[in-house]
Protein backbone atom coordinates (compact mmCIF):
# COMPACT_ATOMS: atom_id res chain seq x y z
CA UNK A 1 0.00 0.00 0.00
CA UNK A 2 2.67 2.47 0.79
CA UNK A 3 4.36 1.67 -2.51
CA UNK A 4 1.35 2.25 -4.43
CA UNK A 5 0.65 5.70 -2.36
CA UNK A 6 4.54 6.75 -3.04
CA UNK A 7 4.36 5.75 -6.87
CA UNK A 8 0.99 8.11 -7.11
CA UNK A 9 2.29 10.63 -5.35
CA UNK A 10 5.48 10.82 -7.29
CA UNK A 11 3.69 10.57 -10.53
CA UNK A 12 1.67 13.92 -9.05
CA UNK A 13 4.95 15.65 -8.50
CA UNK A 14 6.13 14.79 -11.68
CA UNK A 15 2.93 15.96 -13.43
CA UNK A 16 2.44 18.98 -11.64
CA UNK A 17 6.27 19.70 -12.19
CA UNK A 18 6.16 19.33 -16.01
CA UNK A 19 5.96 22.52 -18.66
CA UNK A 20 5.45 22.51 -22.10
CA UNK A 21 7.43 25.07 -24.11
CA UNK A 22 6.47 23.15 -27.18
CA UNK A 23 2.94 24.15 -27.55
CA UNK A 24 0.85 23.13 -30.37
CA UNK A 25 -0.17 25.83 -32.84
CA UNK A 26 -3.49 25.01 -33.10
CA UNK A 27 -3.40 25.06 -29.18
CA UNK A 28 -2.08 28.73 -28.75
CA UNK A 29 -3.86 30.16 -31.21
CA UNK A 30 -7.34 28.99 -29.82
CA UNK A 31 -5.26 30.57 -26.43
CA UNK A 32 -4.98 33.85 -28.40
CA UNK A 33 -8.98 33.57 -29.62
CA UNK A 34 -10.24 32.94 -26.31
CA UNK A 35 -8.00 36.20 -24.83
CA UNK A 36 -9.52 38.25 -27.79
CA UNK A 37 -13.15 37.10 -26.97
CA UNK A 38 -12.08 37.90 -23.19
CA UNK A 39 -10.75 41.01 -23.66
CA UNK A 40 -14.30 42.19 -25.63
CA UNK A 41 -16.20 40.69 -22.26
CA UNK A 42 -14.16 42.55 -19.93
CA UNK A 43 -14.67 46.48 -19.47
CA UNK A 44 -12.97 48.00 -17.45
CA UNK A 45 -15.03 49.84 -14.49
CA UNK A 46 -15.51 53.30 -14.05
CA UNK A 47 -16.10 53.23 -10.48
CA UNK A 48 -16.30 50.60 -7.92
CA UNK A 49 -18.22 50.09 -5.42
CA UNK A 50 -18.21 47.95 -1.93
CA UNK A 51 -21.26 47.41 -0.37
CA UNK A 52 -21.82 46.33 3.69
CA UNK A 53 -22.35 43.02 2.61
CA UNK A 54 -18.75 42.06 1.25
CA UNK A 55 -19.85 42.58 -2.56
CA UNK A 56 -18.38 44.45 -4.86
CA UNK A 57 -20.30 46.17 -7.83
CA UNK A 58 -18.27 47.40 -10.84
CA UNK A 59 -19.74 50.54 -12.57
CA UNK A 60 -19.20 50.08 -16.47
CA UNK A 61 -20.25 52.99 -18.75
CA UNK A 62 -23.43 52.27 -20.20
CA UNK A 63 -22.32 52.23 -23.86
CA UNK A 64 -19.60 49.91 -23.22
CA UNK A 65 -21.87 46.99 -21.07
CA UNK A 66 -20.95 43.88 -21.90
CA UNK A 67 -24.88 42.96 -21.90
CA UNK A 68 -25.58 44.55 -25.06
CA UNK A 69 -23.12 42.77 -26.87
CA UNK A 70 -25.41 39.68 -26.85
CA UNK A 71 -26.85 39.67 -30.46
CA UNK A 72 -30.31 39.88 -28.99
CA UNK A 73 -30.15 43.28 -27.61
CA UNK A 74 -28.36 44.73 -30.45
CA UNK A 75 -30.58 46.79 -31.91
CA UNK A 76 -32.08 48.14 -28.38
CA UNK A 77 -32.15 52.00 -27.90
CA UNK A 78 -30.73 53.76 -24.46
CA UNK A 79 -32.56 56.42 -23.20
CA UNK A 80 -30.38 58.63 -22.03
CA UNK A 81 -32.84 61.75 -20.26
CA UNK A 82 -36.10 60.19 -20.07
CA UNK A 83 -37.34 63.37 -18.23
CA UNK A 84 -38.63 61.00 -14.94
CA UNK A 85 -38.89 62.51 -11.38
CA UNK A 86 -37.08 60.84 -8.77
CA UNK A 87 -38.70 60.73 -5.64
CA UNK A 88 -36.75 60.29 -2.43
CA UNK A 89 -38.06 60.66 1.24
CA UNK A 90 -34.58 61.58 3.69
CA UNK A 91 -31.91 59.16 2.39
CA UNK A 92 -34.51 56.72 1.69
CA UNK A 93 -35.13 56.69 -2.38
CA UNK A 94 -39.00 55.18 -3.40
CA UNK A 95 -38.62 55.15 -6.89
CA UNK A 96 -39.83 57.69 -9.89
CA UNK A 97 -42.86 59.14 -11.25
CA UNK A 98 -42.82 58.66 -15.39
CA UNK A 99 -42.42 62.09 -17.11
CA UNK A 100 -45.61 60.87 -18.90
CA UNK A 101 -47.63 61.80 -15.52
CA UNK A 102 -46.78 65.08 -15.48
CA UNK A 103 -45.92 66.43 -19.55
CA UNK A 104 -45.67 70.39 -18.69
CA UNK A 105 -42.74 69.49 -16.09
CA UNK A 106 -40.34 67.81 -18.73
CA UNK A 107 -37.25 70.19 -18.04
CA UNK A 108 -38.12 71.48 -14.39
CA UNK A 109 -40.94 72.67 -11.55
CA UNK A 110 -41.84 76.57 -11.37
CA UNK A 111 -43.33 75.30 -8.18
CA UNK A 112 -43.51 72.99 -5.33
CA UNK A 113 -46.72 72.24 -3.07
CA UNK A 114 -47.42 70.50 0.04
CA UNK A 115 -50.22 69.88 1.62
CA UNK A 116 -53.62 67.80 1.01
CA UNK A 117 -57.35 67.63 -0.85
CA UNK A 118 -60.39 65.64 -0.55
CA UNK A 119 -62.71 64.77 -3.73
CA UNK A 120 -66.34 64.42 -3.00
CA UNK A 121 -69.21 64.52 -5.76
CA UNK A 122 -71.41 67.71 -5.74
CA UNK A 123 -74.39 67.75 -3.15
CA UNK A 124 -72.56 65.32 -0.67
CA UNK A 125 -70.65 65.74 2.89
CA UNK A 126 -66.88 66.28 2.26
CA UNK A 127 -64.55 63.86 4.24
CA UNK A 128 -62.71 63.96 6.90
CA UNK A 129 -58.65 65.33 5.66
CA UNK A 130 -55.89 63.39 7.17
CA UNK A 131 -56.59 62.29 10.78
CA UNK A 132 -59.85 64.75 11.16
CA UNK A 133 -58.40 67.22 13.55
CA UNK A 134 -57.79 70.96 12.85
CA UNK A 135 -53.70 72.05 12.80
CA UNK A 136 -52.88 72.86 16.62
CA UNK A 137 -49.36 72.63 17.10
CA UNK A 138 -49.48 68.93 18.34
CA UNK A 139 -48.25 66.49 15.90
CA UNK A 140 -49.88 63.65 17.36
CA UNK A 141 -53.20 65.36 16.05
CA UNK A 142 -53.50 66.83 12.49
CA UNK A 143 -51.84 65.39 9.34
CA UNK A 144 -47.98 67.58 8.73
CA UNK A 145 -45.01 67.72 7.21
CA UNK A 146 -41.87 68.29 8.59
CA UNK A 147 -38.41 69.11 7.37
CA UNK A 148 -39.78 70.14 4.08
CA UNK A 149 -36.88 71.09 1.99
CA UNK A 150 -36.88 71.47 -2.21
CA UNK A 151 -34.22 70.20 -4.62
CA UNK A 152 -32.26 72.36 -7.10
CA UNK A 153 -31.81 70.98 -10.62
CA UNK A 154 -27.90 70.45 -8.97
CA UNK A 155 -28.93 68.41 -6.69
CA UNK A 156 -28.71 71.12 -3.79
CA UNK A 157 -31.32 71.07 -1.03
CA UNK A 158 -32.92 74.17 0.59
CA UNK A 159 -34.93 74.92 3.13
CA UNK A 160 -38.04 77.25 1.72
CA UNK A 161 -37.55 80.97 2.59
CA UNK A 162 -40.97 82.31 4.34
CA UNK A 163 -41.45 85.24 1.59
CA UNK A 164 -41.17 82.26 -1.37
CA UNK A 165 -44.01 80.22 0.58
CA UNK A 166 -47.71 80.90 0.01
CA UNK A 167 -50.79 79.10 1.85
CA UNK A 168 -53.90 78.32 0.39
CA UNK A 169 -56.98 76.77 2.01
CA UNK A 170 -60.35 76.60 0.00
CA UNK A 171 -62.47 75.12 2.50
CA UNK A 172 -61.25 77.34 5.88
CA UNK A 173 -64.71 76.16 7.72
CA UNK A 174 -64.03 72.62 7.38
CA UNK A 175 -60.23 71.99 7.47
CA UNK A 176 -56.98 74.16 8.57
CA UNK A 177 -53.50 74.79 7.54
CA UNK A 178 -50.71 76.39 9.34
CA UNK A 179 -47.75 77.17 8.19
CA UNK A 180 -44.98 77.02 10.93
CA UNK A 181 -42.06 78.09 8.49
CA UNK A 182 -38.58 76.73 9.91
CA UNK A 183 -39.33 76.23 13.59
CA UNK A 184 -35.47 75.13 14.22
CA UNK A 185 -36.39 72.64 16.38
CA UNK A 186 -37.56 69.32 15.89
CA UNK A 187 -39.56 69.59 12.72
CA UNK A 188 -37.35 71.80 10.93
CA UNK A 189 -39.34 73.88 8.22
CA UNK A 190 -42.94 72.38 9.01
CA UNK A 191 -46.39 72.74 8.23
CA UNK A 192 -50.16 70.92 9.38
CA UNK A 193 -53.24 70.20 7.49
CA UNK A 194 -56.19 68.73 7.88
CA UNK A 195 -59.91 68.93 9.43
CA UNK A 196 -63.59 67.04 10.16
CA UNK A 197 -65.09 67.96 6.68
CA UNK A 198 -68.12 68.22 6.54
CA UNK A 199 -70.89 70.43 3.83
CA UNK A 200 -67.83 72.61 2.95
CA UNK A 201 -69.50 74.50 0.13
CA UNK A 202 -71.45 76.87 2.05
Amino acid sequence: MINILLLITCLVTISTGHKNNDMPVGLKEEDLELERQLSILNKSPIKSIHTKSGYIVDCIDINKQPAFDHPLLKNHKLQDNVGNWWLKVGDKDLGYFPAALFPRLSTRADQVGWGGYTVTPAGTTSPAMGSGYIPDNDATHASYFKFVKYLEIVGMEFDPLPFMVASYNDAPNCYGLTNYKDTKKDFGYSLQFGGPGGNCRT
